[in-house]
């Protein structure tokens, strides 16, 4: 008779990462977040009012937390957060933006984009972000929000040298509707079925939190819930390397 073991059983799990952006607006919606069952990983904005206390409660934890790195949006009218890469910035200009957020939350393990549909489709705005980054730890990772389906973000992380993917499934497309949230939930299993492992992106809305308070444990046995940092550490072994950067290095400024 062949026995198998539960722990080869348990490393075969499909992997799941679960990254809840937007965190710092609301403490309540924010504590709601961390509190959800599981490993997960939370953007925080650089300077949302509840930023750095959520950050502290989330590290406190162990829980992973990343900067969720506000840059321009296609949308004229949306709200622009302080700091936000904007095209108007030239190469040093966005070097100490990127900086000056990055020095707020030392204990990050990497950056995803706060909106970013304008920015994010131009490689001669990302070139000089992600070399800004690389420079200032090249441990970090950068995940590709994938605001646009134009956006160089994701290849110009990794031709900058920086380990990067992109997310797969955003779970709150319409947050006023469970039913949706839930369509999308599906979706995000069914990727992780099929490639081994996904990404979803949420934020600490009701529904959403409500959602995830339900199904979270649900799935705790099919699937393994992880940091993102894992599974961008396996796509960035399984992927073809990352082109060797050629780049000027960047010359820190005062």
């Amino acid at each position: 008779m062949l026995l198998v073991s539960t722990s080869s059983i348990a490393d075969s799990r499909p992997l799941l990462s679960l990254v809840i952006d937007d965190l710092g607006y609301s403490l309540k919606q924010g504590k709601a977040a961390i509190d959800l069952p599981g490993d997960h990983t939370y953007a925080v904005l650089p300077e949302a009012s509840y930023s750095q206390k959520l950050a502290k409660l989330a590290t406190d934890q162990g829980k992973e937390i990343i900067l969720h790195m506000p840059m321009q949006s296609l949308q004229s009218k949306a709200a622009a957060e302080p700091g936000a890469l904007h095209e108007g910035m030239d190469e040093n200009q966005l070097l100490t933006n990127v900086r000056s957020m990055l020095n707020r939350f030392p204990d990050i393990a990497g950056i995803n984009n706060h909106m970013g549909s304008h920015l994010t489709e131009h490689d001669f705005f990302m070139r000089p972000v992600m070399d800004s980054i690389r420079f200032f730890n090249p441990q970090l990772y950068f995940l590709d929000s994938r605001t646009t389906a134009r956006s160089v973000a994701f290849t110009q992380a990794r031709a900058a040298g920086l380990k990067s993917t992109s997310r797969d499934v955003f779970l709150d497309y319409n947050p006023e509707s469970i039913e949706s949230i839930e369509l999308q939930v599906q979706i995000w299993l069914a990727k992780a079925r099929e490639m081994g492992s996904a990404i979803a992106i949420g934020h600490p809305h009701q529904n959403t939190l409500t959602v995830m308070q339900r199904i979270l444990p649900q799935f705790s046995d099919e699937y393994d819930f992880v940091p993102l940092s894992r599974i961008v550490a396996e796509r960035d072994v399984s992927n073809d390397p990352a082109v060797p950067s050629t780049r000027l290095v960047l010359k820190q400024q005062p």
